[in-house]
């Protein structure tokens, strides 16, 4: 009795981790189709534009940190066929410091576009992203216009 339990429960962990690997595969892939939407905006249009892939440094200045700055950051840039930056401008200012850490991450930054990006005109327009810097949870609030925003927390320093 107590052995055909056991192949019975080592049969439904199978049936379970299968059933698993499908919803993530599924989820997986429906998250890359609604990822890349079916036609590319700038200004103009939506709020869409390619994503910037986060770099796995540190991003909130040193100086910002030790000194408290919190504050948002707005700006507009192009993104070329290689996916960087191009003409990257400030469009609504924190500060010096904060400014330059996000034109720092969106210029040396690399990001997430389609296949056919150069195709359907990407490079040639603009899009507008927000940098969002926070120390201990607290900071700017969100953009209005509910453009694609990076958040960067820290710690006080």
């Amino acid at each position: 009795m107590g052995l055909k339990l056991h192949r019975q429960a080592g049969r439904m962990r199978q049936r379970t981790s299968a059933m698993l690997s499908i919803v993530a595969l599924a989820a997986t892939f429906l998250c890359c189709a609604c990822a890349l939407p079916p036609s590319i905006s700038g200004l103009q249009g939506t709020a869409w534009g390619p994503s910037l892939l986060p770099s796995g440094q540190d991003e909130y200045p040193a100086i910002a940190r030790e000194q408290g700055l919190t504050g948002r950051v707005g700006l507009e840039c192009s993104v070329d066929g290689l996916g960087h930056a191009q003409n990257v401008v400030i469009v609504e200012s924190a500060g010096l410091v904060l400014d330059d850490a996000a034109m720092r991450m969106f210029s040396n930054g690399s990001f997430l576009i389609p296949p056919d990006w150069t195709a359907k005109g990407g490079p040639g327009r603009r899009f507008r992203y927000g940098v969002v810097f926070r120390l201990g949870g607290k900071g700017a609030a969100p953009f209005e216009d509910h453009r694609m925003t990076v958040v960067i927390t820290g710690s006080p320093g």
